[in-house]
């Protein structure tokens, strides 16, 4: 999408939780209803600058964006770009009064594109703030917002705003749901990505296109693995396939890491679910092609849940064909990643994968008997 702030979901089954990539340069549409010659428009985009290349984890309830800002760990930030993450993360709760302020002076009749616009925007910068904070209030702020823009968006008159409005819209549900563990909000997450789908032309905006195949993709994955279900895990697959033909590793290479990722992530899923050797098997090397493009230096967060992934997919293939060599594998990589973890600010991750190697250790000691 041109037009929101988000981070995208990378599914991480290998280490567990929600984990967020913010990777695209797409925040800098927001200064679209902010007068370039305003010393704001200067502010906001350093801001938004700031906050590109960014990695977070979806965590309840943080106590403000300024927290988070100053949080991040040394995988992925030396201490000079966290003290400018602190400043855009200030810059951004004082937007929003700025935004509003502009919302009063509009009125619909005159101004009723502009008006809708500067709806959306306070949605995306309630929604950035919500998601990053993990405050539950700030995603239902958003949400409002961005009915208000939807009342004047319809899907006759701007269906193209009126789409991006509405996958944003379902980017908050799927935040909230996952925040909650909501299975009824992922799945309005997902009838609200769909809609905005049917009127994302793919010729014409196959970026947008593809963002929101891979955000069906996602969600689908969250509900498929919570509940069980074969049938999703397997829409699943599907739809993060049908994004690849449009996130092609040539134009986009981050992008089509993710998305190889998250589909090798569903494949895995699926396989685990029905006991499925192929489908493991075929989980392996699609997480192999995503480590080649990603650069474990640059982004050594991205690139340890990637690895996590194809280790925890090796686990499960050695436990369902008792391949001893696979269980050796994968006791090595989740060593690796313990190493990787060390002294960091992530306990979380190491002790997750603290866990795995010990889960694997196990299964090699077993089928050495």
């Amino acid at each position: 999408m041109t037009q929101h702030l988000y981070a995208e979901t990378l599914l991480t089954p290998g280490l567990g939780g929600a984990f967020l990539w913010r990777y695209q340069n797409q925040g800098r549409g927001l200064l679209s209803v902010v007068d370039p010659e305003s010393p704001v428009y200067r502010a906001l985009g350093q801001a938004i600058d700031r906050f590109e290349d960014t990695v977070l984890e979806l965590a309840l309830n943080k106590p403000s964006l300024i927290e988070w800002a100053n949080s991040q760990g040394t995988l992925q930030d030396a201490a000079d770009r966290r003290e400018l993450r602190l400043g855009g993360a200030h810059v951004f709760q004082q937007s929003i009064e700025l935004f509003q302020g502009m919302q009063m002076m509009i009125t619909r009749e005159e101004e009723p594109e502009r008006l809708s616009a500067i709806h959306h925007t306070i949605g995306d910068v309630m929604g950035f703030i919500g998601q990053r904070s993990g405050s539950i209030h700030f995603l239902e702020q958003a949400s409002l917002s961005y009915d208000q823009a939807l009342e004047i968006r319809t899907r006759e008159t701007t269906p193209l705003e009126w789409a991006r409005t509405t996958y944003n819209l379902g980017l908050v549900m799927q935040t909230i749901g996952q925040l909650e563990s909501d299975n009824q909000m992922l799945k309005r997450a997902h009838q609200t990505y769909t809609q905005a789908a049917t009127l994302l032309p793919r010729a014409t905006e196959s970026d947008d296109w593809s963002e929101a195949l891979c955000s069906i993709g996602s969600v689908l994955y969250l509900l498929g693995a919570q509940r069980r279900g074969a049938r999703t895990l397997e829409q699943s697959v599907v739809a993060f396939r049908n994004a690849s033909g449009e996130r092609t590793r040539a134009r986009n290479p981050i992008a089509w890491a993710i998305t190889q990722n998250n589909m090798a992530a569903a494949m895995q899923g699926l396989g685990e679910h029905e006991e499925d050797i192929a489908s493991l098997e075929a989980s392996v090397p699609v997480y192999e092609e995503a480590l080649k493009v990603l650069d474990a230096d640059s982004v050594p967060l991205v690139w340890a849940m990637v690895s996590a992934n194809r280790a925890s997919a090796l686990y499960a293939l050695a436990l369902e064909s008792d391949y001893l060599d696979m269980a050796e594998t994968s006791v090595a990589e989740f060593d690796k990643l313990c190493e990787l973890f060390e002294g960091t600010e992530y306990p979380q991750y190491l002790s997750s994968a603290q866990q795995r190697k010990q889960q694997s250790e196990k299964l090699v000691a077993s089928l050495q008997v």
